[in-house]
């Protein structure tokens, strides 16, 4: 048996995938769904339980309420919805019982909500420490979303330190998106753009999203379109491949089929479960 070289694939065979996260379950989320939807990309979206219902300050210049404990299921129905705290606390300075409490009941609450469990969370006001990544993993999160842009597609070296590519008010946005689009890359890529609802009413910029979506929807034959959640669940998955000792036999012992590439360019999909024997491949 030659030398393995294998590479992940997306799922339909790319090396791309696009993803989005959004804040706060704001009223501007109404509008942000519709626009995603028509455009078929997928976002998740990071919600505190106990703030659900608020109705925003109208002295303050923006509308921060957030949407209706009644409509997030059907709201956000095939995105993702992931935690952001009870209360929108800083996760990074409170002790681990309240801690604890405030991830677990808005993680349980949501649940309810959703009828899946919940798999992401993302860090309010961007603070968090090895502690709060503890905390999150024994709530049973895969992953959790900081606010450091990288300006990279890089994967996550570390899921409860998920770095974005870029907050949407960035102004590398577009010139970023168009390098995703058009590079020719077989190294597994990932462009992952955040931010709040409100912001648009804000920056009265609301064309900003709908032109970077529209943008990748239009130029996504080789891209995959999915939750953050969804990303990390296929990774994780691909990192549980067990191999034979000469790598003729991959066993695939999650849910999900894994595609990999090897060095010589061949594309085997990995199917949940069962074992793949691969062809013998020159040194």
């Amino acid at each position: 048996m030659g030398k393995r070289f294998d590479i992940l694939l997306f799922p339909g065979g790319t090396s791309k995938a696009f993803t989005l996260s959004y804040d706060d379950g704001v009223v501007q989320d109404r509008r942000l769904v519709e626009i995603f939807n028509k455009y078929h990309v997928k976002c998740t979206f990071n919600l505190g339980y106990g703030v659900l219902g608020y109705k925003g300050d109208p002295k303050f210049p923006i509308d921060i309420s957030r949407v209706e404990t009644s409509e997030v299921k059907e709201l956000y129905k095939g995105h993702e919805v992931g935690g952001h705290r009870l209360y929108h606390s800083d996760v990074s300075s409170l002790g681990a019982p309240y801690s604890m409490y405030e991830i677990l009941e808005d993680k349980a609450q949501l649940e309810k909500l959703v009828g899946y469990p919940l798999k992401m969370f993302a860090y309010p006001f961007g603070f968090f420490n090895e502690k709060t990544k503890e905390y999150l993993k024994i709530a049973g999160y895969k992953g959790a979303r900081t606010i450091k842009s990288t300006f990279s597609f890089d994967l996550p070296e570390d899921p409860y330190e998920l770095n974005p590519t870029c907050h949407h008010t960035d102004k590398e946005l577009m010139e970023l998106a168009e390098k995703f689009v058009t590079m020719r890359t077989i190294k597994p890529s990932m462009f992952y753009v955040w931010g709040h609802g409100y912001e648009f009413d804000g920056g009265k910029n609301w064309d900003l999203i709908e032109k970077l979506v529209s943008y990748m929807s239009e130029n996504g034959k080789d891209i995959w379109f999915a939750t953050n959640g969804e990303i990390l669940d296929y990774i994780q998955a691909y990192q549980m491949l067990e191999y034979s000792v000469d790598g003729s036999m991959i066993y695939n012992p999650s849910a999900i089929d894994v595609e990999i590439m090897t060095a010589f360019g061949q594309k085997e999909i990995l199917k949940a479960g069962k074992i793949t024997e691969i062809g013998e491949t020159p040194l």
